[in-house]
């Protein structure tokens, strides 16, 4: 659950919500910082595992309401969508 939340969260999730910081181009979803390619402060990655663990607890809601009543597999692909 949390493993497969951070990969989606690292892979997409973190870009789509936060990535492209140019004002000049204003875009419905972020379009940079893709697996936090451009992310290398403190702060910044902090800010990302703040932002995962709301991601994650988004995900781990459904997992107690989906316990036992669904395929392992079906469950991770839910939470790589869910948190990216």
């Amino acid at each position: 659950d949390a493993c497969g939340g951070a990969v989606g969260f690292w892979t997409v999730g973190y870009a789509f919500a936060y990535g492209g910081s140019d004002a000049s181009k204003i875009t419905f979803i972020g379009n940079a910082d893709f697996a936090l390619l451009n992310v290398h402060d403190g702060a910044s990655l902090i800010g990302w595992f703040f932002q995962f663990a709301f991601a994650a607890t988004a995900a781990t809601i459904v997992a107690g309401t989906v316990a036992e009543r669904c395929k392992f597999e079906a469950y991770i692909a839910y939470s790589l969508m869910l948190t990216g």
